[in-house]
């Protein structure tokens, strides 16, 4: 039989190899099922979350005007509405309590993958979005970006099922992406969300989507982009710190804010703790007595405490009003006591806000050295000795204030001093200790009959 010529043979082996290499470089089908997934999840994700941040701060507008006609109607506002949430808590799924970010870390454990449905639900979401506004309309000192997370991880899971990828590693890559984007999305910041998928979740950080994952967060980020512009929250604040000529300034920021950050990590876990047994008892009663000392804090200080703190920490950072030592203690104890409450909500920024107001005060007292400076390094200081994550804190603040890279080393060197010292007073980082509470059955509002089967699933996928 006579052989094809050998021009003939040479064209089909590169034609085939052409093939072979193509298809290596462009990837299979399988692939970029997995890459239409994250992106599908991470424009979601950015549109649920403008849609939160906008509905969030019409909500919170609401209290204002109506605290600003009178301040004694969140005498009878606040409690009402947080008992109510509680009561839809209670009765519709206690899942969607709190910050969100423990429970991302519980079921991101290959443990408890079994939860993933519960915690990881389209119901969640919509509780979440729902009951976190309701609890701003009613003055809470919580945050979204929690709620963000939780919602994130909940929405990039949710496309993964219905796209059908039910492998380990794309399940943590989905879950681990969705939290991380909420973040990118709420702060509009992607390299804080990048940074934190990194730091709070890295173990769960899979190496075969990490450019994937990356390109979700930022995907998201730039959906925030395009439909609310370029901005950062705290505008571009005027003052600066040389760490060589204001060193004293800088520690001192950072031990104190590492002290107080560390004590409200202790209090908030060794608080839920003791309250857990009587919120079983009489849920509506811890719940409402909560409620009044939210109310109580937010009289003395002529209503600065309610809310996220977004407002404050502005007019902080800006040096339109003057802080004092009473705003940044009644700040971090109104949050305490709506944390207590187990409604959903998260503690990013009351955090900030709380820094703020230290800032400001040690800003005062210390001569020589910029009020704004102080009042920025405080921020990610107290934020790093909340959580222990000095990397995210510092990058939040930073790009909340604008990519002020002039600041930067203030910045790291107050995070990750305030994260030591914050060891000091609790040792363990406060969503890690949040996620072994919820793992042992202590939460406030925990059903764990809702939650926890009668006989575990077995652990095998």
């Amino acid at each position: 039989m006579n052989k094809p010529p050998r021009a003939s043979r040479l064209l089909r082996y590169y034609l085939f190899r052409t093939r072979r290499l193509s298809r290596r470089q462009l990837g299979t089908v399988q692939d970029w099922k997995l890459r239409v997934v994250f992106w599908v999840g991470a424009l979601l994700v950015g549109l649920l979350t403008v849609a939160f941040a906008w509905v969030t701060e019409q909500a919170f507008q609401v209290f204002v005007s109506l605290e600003q006609r009178s301040p004694l109607i969140p005498l009878v506002l606040t409690p009402a509405g947080m008992v109510f949430i509680a009561w839809v808590m209670r009765h519709m799924g206690s899942e969607s309590q709190g910050s969100g970010i423990p429970q991302v870390l519980v079921v991101l454990k290959q443990r408890y993958h079994w939860l993933r449905p519960t915690f990881l639900s389209l119901r969640v979401i919509v509780l979440k979005f729902g009951l976190t506004c309701l609890g701003l309309m009613c003055g809470a000192s919580i945050g979204r970006e929690g709620p963000s997370v939780q919602m994130g991880a909940a929405m990039m899971y949710s496309v993964g099922q219905m796209g059908r990828l039910h492998q380990k590693y794309v399940d943590n890559a989905l879950i681990v992406a969705g939290g991380a984007a909420g973040v990118s999305a709420a702060f509009n910041a992607p390299l804080a969300g990048i940074v934190f998928a990194i730091e709070e979740l890295a173990g769960s950080f899979e190496q075969r989507t990490s450019g994937t994952l990356i390109l979700a967060i930022i995907l998201s980020g730039v959906v925030v982009l395009m439909m609310m512009g370029h901005y950062s929250y705290f505008g571009h604040p005027q003052g600066t710190l040389d760490l060589a000529q204001d060193w004293l300034a800088i520690g001192v920021t950072g031990l104190v804010c590492g002290l107080l950050g560390g004590l409200f990590s202790r209090l908030l876990i060794t608080g839920s703790r003791f309250l857990a047994p009587y919120a079983r008892q009489n849920p509506y009663r811890v719940v409402f007595l909560c409620a009044l000392v939210v109310v109580f804090l937010g009289l003395i200080t002529g209503g600065a405490t309610y809310g996220s703190g977004y407002e404050q920490a502005r007019h902080l950072i800006t040096e339109d009003v003057e802080g004092g030592v009473l705003y940044p203690l009644a700040k971090m104890s109104a949050t305490l006591v709506s944390y207590f409450t187990g409604i959903p909500g998260g503690l990013f920024s009351p955090s900030l806000a709380a820094g703020a107001g230290i800032g400001n005060v040690i800003g005062h007292w210390v001569p020589n050295s910029s009020v704004v400076g102080v009042t920025l390094v405080a921020m990610s200081a107290f934020l790093a000795g909340v959580i222990q994550r000095p990397i995210t804190s510092f990058v939040i603040v930073m790009e909340l204030t604008g990519n002020r890279h002039d600041i930067l080393l203030p910045l790291m060197a107050g995070a990750f001093l305030a994260a030591a010292v914050a060891k000091l007073v609790w040792l363990r980082p406060l969503y890690d200790s949040l996620a072994d509470r919820l793992q042992e059955g202590e939460g406030m509002a925990l059903d764990r009959a809702r939650v926890v089967p009668a006989e575990p699933p077995e652990s095998g996928r």
